[in-house]
């Protein structure tokens, strides 16, 4: 214990005191002001509220022709449809959903899904992700939550389909088959099996990340003068994405990614096969290896893929982009789906 006498602290005079405060002000008010700048949250983790399909199988191609009939500005071979195995109508053993991927349309990776299908003995539904298949002021106006609706409205179809439902997902739909996993119950049926094909877990231009952070909308703007892409000499590639679009679009894209990123894996039963490129230049192909690493044990099945002809390794097949892969890519699919208990 010191009980020594010590000499009085002289008092700090009040120009110091003034100063401090200053420096203080001019450190803590940037910093105040930048943190709680507007940030985009995306909205409720729930589907937006649509009318149901018809429980009808045989409805069903009319009700989706009547629905994308009001679809402005689609580009044909867009639209969302059934490509019926056999009878049509009749309800099959197997149903193949696929889910393309951001900015894409059902020509992504065709006929991908369709081989699968095929070699099932299914039925086929093909989605289309709302804002996808227009132009990009169109996709820039797509909220998550709409594409939540379109997942659950595919898995719906999907059961009205086939007693076993396999979803299919590239890239984004990847993502968004990893939500309907994570949420079992959101669309009220079953899911026996998924494929996750390059999924997006966070793309590899890591800028991407600081849209959903302080001004991250206004940062982008900056950054990108507000459009992103670029066109395609090609007019299949043209008819078959969206090449360029306002940064907005990139928004709930980013939303989705967090979220499903954030969600709860322990949830997730439906057993999964990923199939995905080390030398992914869209997507990172490290997210996704740590991604299946927190899985349930048992539950995913990783494949690398180091054949595709793609320039940016991340469609993995499809006759745009990979056509020497697809019909591997297709039996290797179709093996594990009837082999997985």
């Amino acid at each position: 214990m010191d009980i020594g006498i010590r000499p009085a602290r002289p008092a700090m005079r009040p120009w110091v005191r003034r100063l401090g405060w200053m420096v203080a002000l001019l450190v803590w008010l940037p910093l105040a002001l930048w943190w709680g700048g507007p940030r985009y949250h995306g909205g409720p983790d729930a589907p937006q509220a649509r009318p149901q399909p018809p429980a009808d199988v045989r409805a069903l191609p009319d009700w989706l022709a009547q629905q994308e009939a009001q679809v402005p500005g689609l580009r044909p071979d867009a639209a969302k449809r059934i490509v019926w195995h056999g009878e049509p109508g009749r309800r099959a053993p197997w149903a193949v959903v696929y889910l393309h991927g951001f900015t894409a349309t059902r020509a992504e990776t065709h006929p991908l899904a369709a081989r699968v299908a095929q070699a099932l003995g299914a039925h086929l539904y093909e989605a289309r992700l709302s804002g996808h298949g227009q132009d990009g002021t169109a996709l820039a106006r797509a909220t998550m939550q709409q594409w939540l609706a379109d997942g659950v409205e595919a898995l719906r179809i999907g059961h009205a389909l086939g007693e076993r439902v396999l979803v299919i997902g590239t890239s984004t739909g990847a993502t968004l088959a990893a939500w309907l996993a994570q949420h079992p119950d959101a669309a009220g049926v079953p899911m026996a099996r998924q494929v996750w094909i390059s999924p997006n877990f966070g793309p590899q231009d890591k800028r991407t990340e600081w849209l959903l952070g302080p001004w991250g909308r206004q940062i982008a703007h900056i950054v990108t003068g507000g459009t992103v892409g670029t066109p395609s000499e090609d007019p299949r590639i043209e008819a078959a994405w969206t090449r360029v679009y306002p940064v907005e679009a990139l928004l709930p894209m980013m939303a989705l990614v967090q979220r499903v990123r954030e969600g709860d894996w322990a949830r997730v039963r439906t057993p999964v096969l990923v199939l995905f490129s080390p030398a992914d230049r869209t997507v990172d192909p490290a997210l996704t290896q740590a991604v299946v690493a927190r899985l349930p044990p048992g539950v995913a099945t990783l494949e690398a893929v180091t054949d595709s002809t793609d320039a940016e390794q991340h469609v993995l097949a499809g006759e745009l982009r990979s056509p020497g892969t697809t019909e591997r890519l297709a039996e290797r699919i179709v093996r594990w789906a009837q082999a997985t208990p």
